[in-house]
């Protein structure tokens, strides 16, 4: 399994438990794993009802990290993020109170319902891993990780996130309908256990850390350094592309991929690891021609694996 593979054997324990709970969402388990990794922030699209929320707290629960949930709404202000400077009068001094931004993973739910300011907040934090509050500086907990849900269809009211922000997301993942058959198995596993998520702790934070710092001596050849940049230029040459994948999409696909495989247990990247993580980091980076296509995820996700990946020859 190679120099990593304890990476590996973590990573599938803690599928193996977020799976008692929710019924498959693979690509999805993958993201978070991915973005964990490298300290990365996840996009999560779906209409409502599929168990985003329900993921985001049992993958929380299994590493045990602290884990705050934020409800996006058009009156939610920075400080309610952020927290805030209050009057104690016991001491008769101003002391800073952090808001729920200071945890490990933050699901940030239903972002595109924040007004543009309140969203904003978000981006020191997820760029720089700190808030400035009142001109004072305070670190985030290691690790951290946003994971932000958006509906996709109910866009009235809402705030579509600009593209400087989408860019912030090292991942976005699309959550569709379950088959007919893990449809299935979620009734008998809600008949079973309600609403309770059952995922327990199968690791510590020390461990999680660790498994960060290690994924920074995954080497990359420089071929398959080269692939991923042929990748992302070849979607700047589709006609079906208005906006193609930017440098800081090639570097984000360079993080992901050193995540994918440490999670696959080797200490080294092949271009199996890009043709799997392309989709998923690029597909929120490109904007597509025509109506209702851009920012859909759908369509630039399937041009990536149908007319990027597919006319590409990876290296040997």
């Amino acid at each position: 399994m190679g120099e990593l593979a304890w990476i590996r054997e973590l990573a599938d324990r803690v599928r193996s438990e977020i799976h008692r709970t929710i019924v498959g969402m693979d690509e999805a388990i993958d993201s978070l794993l991915i973005a964990l990794l490298v300290q990365g922030h996840v996009l999560i699209e779906g209409v409502p009802g599929l168990a985003k929320t329900y993921l985001v707290r049992a993958f929380a629960g299994t590493l045990n990290l602290s884990f705050k949930r934020i409800q996006f709404t058009n009156d939610l202000l920075p400080s309610d993020i952020l927290g805030g400077v209050i009057y104690d009068r016991r001491t008769g001094e101003f002391v800073f109170r952090p808001g729920p931004i200071f945890a490990n993973v933050i699901l940030a739910d239903e972002i595109n319902r924040g007004a543009p300011r309140t969203q904003s907040a978000l981006l020191e934090a997820m760029q720089e891993f700190q808030v400035t509050v009142e001109g004072k500086t305070h670190p985030l907990p290691r690790p951290f990780m946003v994971v932000a849900t958006q509906n996709p269809i109910e866009l009235e009211g809402t705030y579509p996130l600009p593209e400087a922000e989408l860019d912030r997301f090292l991942i976005r993942v699309i959550v569709t309908y379950p088959s007919r058959e893990e449809e299935m198995e979620i009734l008998k596993l809600k008949h079973r256990i309600g609403e309770d998520i059952e995922a327990e702790r199968i690791t510590e934070r020390e461990a999680v850390l660790k498994a960060i710092d290690a994924v920074k001596e995954v080497k990359v050849d420089e071929d398959v350094l080269g692939y991923m940049v042929d990748v992302a230029r070849e979607t700047r040459r589709l006609p079906e592309a208005l906006m193609g994948a930017s440098t800081r999409a090639v570097v984000a696909l360079l993080y992901a991929v050193k995540a994918w495989a440490a999670l696959q247990g080797r200490g080294h990247a092949i271009p199996d690891d890009v043709k799997y993580v392309a989709p998923m980091v690029l597909n929120h980076r490109i904007i597509v021609r025509g109506p209702g296509t851009a920012g859909a995820g759908g369509a630039s996700d399937k041009l990536i694996r149908e007319k990027v990946l597919s006319r590409l020859e990876a290296p040997k």
